[in-house]
């Protein structure tokens, strides 16, 4: 049997060698990297094909969400079960909707995790069972966010908004929709406003949420 080949990403060095020690327990399950940040992911999955990945949701440079849109856009073969200690509703069922097989705390037992894996590389959709009630509840109140309740955004802050989720700079975004860097700066503040968010992440997150990006 060919053992399925697992990237583990975490930016606790001590989180990855205690999961690379559990997971080398087990013969059919290979580690063949580990990276500490989203970018390291990318890099890594250029040189190397990759079954599963081990994602924390956390990470400094590129976080776990951020990462599984960029993963799954060009690497879709590739199952990514996030291991965290984040148990928000929202964010998991974010997370599912942009390509992610699973979603795991750090307080799962070896065997979960282990079966999970496993799971996961056959296609089947992985979550810690106590996490259901709260992916139904985050679900049921998504309605609010339909378009007759959210502002209104433009056709042009939405092509800027689907550029910065796929890591666009605003130099970039500039030259792709052949505006100044201030135009794109304003459609920015702008978005930050409508959508409420402080930062980047927030602002993509709640797109995936609302079916944006």
């Amino acid at each position: 049997m060919e053992k399925i080949k697992v990237l583990l990403a975490d930016d606790h060095q001590i989180m990855l060698d205690g999961l690379k020690a559990i997971l080398t327990r087990d013969r059919s399950v290979t580690v063949v990297g580990t990276a500490n940040n989203g970018l390291e992911v990318l890099e890594f999955l250029k040189k190397e094909p990759v079954d599963v990945l081990l994602l924390d949701l956390q990470m400094p440079v590129m976080d776990g969400l951020e990462t599984t849109m960029h993963v799954k856009k060009t690497y879709p073969e590739v199952k990514i079960i996030m291991l965290t200690t984040n148990d928000e509703g929202s964010i998991i069922t974010s997370l599912f909707k942009v390509g992610a097989t699973g979603y795991l705390l750090k307080n799962a037992s070896k065997e979960y995790l282990m079966q999970g894996i496993k799971d996961a590389y056959e296609g089947k959709k992985v979550v810690s069972s106590h996490l259901t009630e709260k992916i139904i509840e985050s679900l049921k109140e998504q309605p609010k966010t339909k378009e007759g309740n959210r502002p209104m955004i433009t056709k042009r802050e939405i092509e800027v908004l689907k550029l910065i989720a796929q890591e666009y700079t605003t130099q970039e975004i500039a030259d792709q929709l052949f505006v100044s860097m201030n135009t794109v700066a304003t459609h920015k503040r702008n978005l930050f406003v409508k959508m409420d968010v402080k930062n980047s992440v927030g602002m993509i997150k709640k797109a995936v949420d609302w079916g944006i990006v």
